[in-house]
């Protein structure tokens, strides 16, 4: 189940890169659809919420686990609100919490089922979100509006003059993947 997406980036600052004007509001509609898709496509490739919202009882099976370390999927971690293993809910003062890297410590196995409702997110509004993702968006709401206008085209000559709209065979653009990055998800 897809978690509800909260854009990276405003519609003002979205169009202010796309050299479109805020008087100018005929592709207003299409340009939040596009950062909202781009937003939802970035967070599959980072593996990460990118603005700060609640994970609601995100499950863990530590049945065979021998140890004592849990990380959570979503990381910075803002707050847990709650821990339950095994039908019993944890005390999390006596829990060691890294919520740079969203890992639990604790002094024995974790066992059974694991259930954490928490938050995270890299960023806690749109606004706070770092600006080399927010460029990532920009540039893949660029790409994207210049796909749809080129029509399936995939490039252009004309004299001197020679532009290319689409990367063949690339789920994401090679400059917004770097600009990704240094964001994406590592697990222990």
């Amino acid at each position: 189940m897809s978690l509800p997406t909260t854009a990276a980036t405003t519609l003002e600052n979205c169009k202010k890169y796309l050299n479109i004007g805020n008087s100018d509001t005929s592709k207003d509609e299409l340009i939040e659809l596009l950062i909202e898709a781009a937003t939802n496509a970035a967070e599959e490739y980072l593996g990460r919420n990118i603005v700060t919202r609640q994970i609601s009882q995100e499950p863990y099976d530590c049945t065979n686990s021998k140890s004592k370390y849990l990380q959570l999927k979503q990381y910075p971690v803002t707050t847990i609100t709650t821990i339950i293993e095994d039908g019993e809910t944890l005390d999390t003062t006596a829990l060691k919490i890294d919520n740079s890297n969203g890992i639990i410590k604790r002094n024995i196995f974790w066992k059974g089922a694991v259930l954490v409702t928490y938050t995270a997110g890299l960023a806690t509004n749109t606004l706070s979100v770092p600006k080399n993702i927010q460029l990532a968006i920009w540039q893949w709401v660029s790409y994207l509006l210049n796909t749809q206008e080129s029509q399936g085209i995939n490039s252009e000559t004309l004299g001197d003059y020679s532009v290319n709209y689409l990367e063949q065979n690339q789920e994401i653009p090679s400059t917004v993947a770097s600009l990704l990055e240094g964001y994406r998800r590592i697990d222990l």
